[in-house]
């Protein structure tokens, strides 16, 4: 393919070698120009990081944005994997002298309209507007995007590592229950479920991989066993593989990472129904969701799950043929497609 692209990314220690939307530009056989990145005085580089005002924003990301933005007399197309946090200086592309040739500003956004509202205070319509094209995670975000914006506006599922992310029936799943990971998690209704399965006498407990900070409102909940370290991707698949369950209990939504990975594992996923959930797990699908409140009908999931081998497995398989869907080669080829049509 002749189509030339810069890309703008980061990477992000959560996501490992096999996780995170970068993993997007490993699946992309095109052309790809990685922006320089060049010195800038501390106290530039720090006012121009606050005149963002974006949380996250790196000072490397500046100086990436402005490579891409003087180089004037080339054509661009350009593609913010991480729009929320990524993207400021390049909407100039959109402004003379920066727009002598005909650009292209693409950005993905990930999170969900409660925190796009708390993250995006700079002018929105000057910055979200000079965007021709956006991604979006899940649905739930058009709606805010769309006060701001006339780009053309397209929901493109996260994608999964299949190969990576896979069952493996050699080993044996323990009655273990893993909550993972910090991002919009509800944790007053995880606690909630794990008062309510503790009260059903199961013999469970709930692996709780989380930073101290994160993970001191789980002190006095009772079986559970809390690890504070920074885990591997092979730890982390370990987990998956290990534990009858995944609690996912989320205050809003769009693509999780955790979905994913538990859906190509196969770890039967214990979520409950909010923001873009229902987008990624359609109904037809036949894998169990629950309404927020419905703390007593999670909990019976989770003994269901202990309790029964064969009804685990079922939901293991569904989630197994469900995240094929989402495997990056499908991902990407919708993404390319969006981007260069």
């Amino acid at each position: 393919m002749g189509n030339k692209i810069y890309i703008l990314y980061k990477e992000w220690s959560r996501h490992g070698k096999y996780s995170g939307y970068q993993r997007v530009v490993s699946y992309m056989s095109l052309k790809v120009k990685w922006p320089r990145v060049f010195a800038l005085p501390y106290s530039l580089a720090n006012y121009l990081k606050k005149k963002t005002k974006l949380v996250n924003y790196r000072s490397e990301t500046i100086l990436k944005e402005l490579f891409i933005l003087f180089r004037i007399f080339n054509k661009k197309t350009v593609f913010v994997l991480y729009g929320d946090m990524d993207y400021y200086f390049l909407h100039y592309l959109k402004q003379f002298p920066f727009n002598l040739r005909k650009n292209k500003l693409i950005a993905t956004f990930h999170h969900p309209p409660y925190e796009l509202e708390k993250r995006l205070q700079y002018n929105r319509k000057e910055v979200l507007g000079a965007l021709d094209k956006i991604i979006v995670m899940g649905p739930n975000q058009i709606p805010f995007l769309k006060k701001y914006t006339d780009a053309d506006i397209k929901f493109i599922p996260h994608g999964i590592d299949t190969h990576f992310f896979t069952p493996d029936n050699r080993v044996t799943r323990s009655n273990s229950i893993l909550i993972f990971g910090v991002s919009h998690r509800d944790h007053v209704r995880n606690i909630a479920v794990i008062k309510k399965v503790n009260e059903l006498n199961l013999p469970v407990t709930f692996v709780i991989v989380m930073p101290k900070a994160e993970s001191e409102i789980y002190a006095d909940a009772k079986n559970t066993e809390i690890i504070y370290d920074m885990i591997d991707d092979e730890q982390l698949l370990y987990y998956y593989r290990s534990c009858k369950g995944v609690l996912l209990s989320l205050i809003d939504c769009t693509a999780s990472n955790t979905i994913l990975e538990a859906l190509s594992t196969g770890c039967p996923l214990i979520v409950n129904r909010v923001g873009a959930v229902d987008n990624y797990i359609p109904e037809s699908a036949n894998i169990p969701m629950f309404n927020t409140g419905d703390i007593e009908g999670t909990a019976r999931y989770i003994k269901r799950l202990i309790d029964d081998a064969v009804y685990l497995e079922r939901i293991a398989h569904l989630q197994r043929v469900l995240a094929l869907r989402y495997d990056w080669k499908n991902i990407v080829q919708e993404t390319k497609n969006f981007i260069f049509n």
